[in-house]
């Protein structure tokens, strides 16, 4: 173009030149423009950051859900111990009625005392002794001192009191795992809060992106002389306005989201200064491997292992009621105020769906007439009679739908399965792909950043590199996350004993 300044005239030379400057002053200006957007976008106050794992740590105590759970384990802990003691070795001592009389001859002090003890463990033995005492100013007497024990022979009561103690055992376990399922459900929560963040630092450089696009046509159509009032030149405004509108928008919405996010994990955020929004990007989240369900144990797959405690826990009860129950009695009684003797007696009872039988016998001892007395007892409820079919008849029925509920539960098993293998395959290629990229980004932008310097490429051309190689920098940190919610979605699907 100067060449052919040299044939014609001066001015029209001179119109070239003018018109070289003038493309160099809209170069320069859309330089100058791009370069304060990005410092304007880049800039935001500081974030005095917390390392993940502190942040998480705290999160963690602060989660007010965890705590009610961890003190329902606690609850739960001295209830089995209650248990324990209701259903282990028993003593109890009783003064009776103590009564205090005083006449002209004296005082007298009568009173029945009785000591009782029961081991349940021992087929419910149970021992007990008690007396009629008497004191006066001149003597003091025992009377109708007896000695007895009774024990079940046929019952049902040992197996029921293994039923409470393996039902509060299992309450206890059970409020344990729930202190851990929250744990689980409280970290991914907060990593899933965590990942909201990066998504939308991705977002902002994404529209900061699409604002240098569009800062750069709306120059370009400046330079080509639209009048500020055309329709192609208000629109490519707006279009600018419109990008730095939702980037300033993205840029408050997220220091929002910050404090907020500080605020739930205990700490308070120091904004003072400026910094890259890149430096908000967490440095130390876990690079974890991923639990394989393969290698888990199925029968601690929750719903199975539940449905399965369910069966056995209903099994043991049904079958520790007892149609039939059979218990002997027996004890000594030393001056008998009745037989005016020492006395034996033995007795027998036992009951049969509703049917109750009784017997019991009395053998003076040192008297004059030692015939023994016998009493015997019987009582019979129809409705208990009636319904002992019935009863069976619906224990059939509950044990298959427990049957059914395991299989349910199998089922889900295989299904979980096969949906855990895909969503691992796809975090798995997600990753891969999101490293070659950044890989690629990494090392295009060190040479577009050598070509810019050296006025090869434009500065535009540039910062599409560096917000590329910036996305992939947060997708490869939201891929790091994403596999801590997926492991922490395994452990939740499975139980720890």
């Amino acid at each position: 173009m100067l060449s052919s300044c040299r044939e014609n005239s001066f001015s029209d030379c001179t119109f070239v030149i003018i018109l070289l400057e003038q493309k160099r002053l809209v170069l320069k200006k859309i330089f100058i423009i791009i370069s304060s957007l990005f410092l304007f976008i880049s800039f935001l106050p500081a974030l005095d950051l917390v390392s993940t794992q502190d942040l998480l740590l705290s999160y963690l105590e602060n989660d007010v859900e965890l705590q009610k759970l961890t003190l329902n384990a606690q609850k739960a802990e001295l209830s089995e111990q209650s248990v324990k003691i209701d259903n282990g070795f028993d003593v109890s001592l009783s003064s009776g009625t103590v009564t205090i009389k005083a006449s002209q001859d004296g005082t007298k002090i009568t009173a029945k005392p009785k000591a009782e003890a029961e081991l349940p463990q021992a087929s419910n033995l149970s021992l007990s002794a008690e007396t009629s005492f008497t004191s006066t100013s001149k003597d003091a007497d025992l009377s109708d001192t007896t000695f007895s024990a009774s024990v079940d022979i046929i019952s049902d009561k040992n197996a029921t009191r293994k039923v409470s103690l393996l039902k509060a055992q299992r309450t206890k376990l059970e409020a344990k795992r729930d202190v851990n399922a929250r744990a689980i459900a409280a970290e991914k929560e907060f990593y899933s809060e965590l990942k909201g963040l990066l998504s939308s630092i991705n977002t902002i450089i994404k529209n900061q992106s699409t604002l240098y696009s569009d800062t750069i046509a709306f120059e370009q159509v400046k330079a080509k002389g639209y009048s500020s009032s055309s329709s192609t030149y208000r629109l490519s405004q707006m279009k600018v306005l419109s990008d730095q509108h939702t980037v300033d928008s993205g840029i408050k919405e997220l220091i929002h989201d910050y404090v907020v996010f500080y605020k739930k994990c205990g700490y308070d955020l120091d904004l003072s200064g400026g910094n890259d929004i890149m430096n908000l990007l967490p440095k130390d989240i876990e690079n974890v491997e991923e639990i394989d369900v393969t290698f888990l144990d199925k029968e601690l797959f929750t719903k199975i292992e539940s449905a399965k405690w369910t069966n056995y826990i209903n099994s043991l009860e049904r079958d520790s009621k007892k149609s039939f129950s059979l218990s002997v009695n027996g004890g000594y009684t030393i001056d008998n105020s009745i037989t005016s003797s020492d006395t034996v007696n033995a007795g027998l009872t036992g009951s049969y769906q509703g049917l109750s039988l009784g017997a019991q016998v009395l053998f003076p001892v040192g008297s004059e007439e030692n015939n023994p007395s016998f009493s015997l007892t019987a009582s019979i409820s129809l409705n208990t009679f009636r319904k002992a079919g019935i009863t069976a008849k619906q224990n059939e029925l509950l044990e298959e739908q427990e049957l059914l509920d395991i299989q349910s539960a199998e089922n889900s098993y295989k299904t979980y399965i096969v949906s855990a293998r895909q969503s691992l395959e796809q975090l798995k290629w997600e990753q891969s792909t999101t490293k070659e990229s950044l890989d690629m980004y990494v090392s295009l932008e060190k040479d577009l950043a050598t070509w810019y310097k050296n006025g090869i490429i434009s500065e535009s051309e540039y910062l599409s590199a560096k917000t590329s190689l910036n996305q992939y920098k947060v997708e490869t940190e939201i891929n790091k996350i994403d596999l801590l919610i997926y492991n922490d979605e395994v452990k939740a699907n499975f139980v720890c004993n």
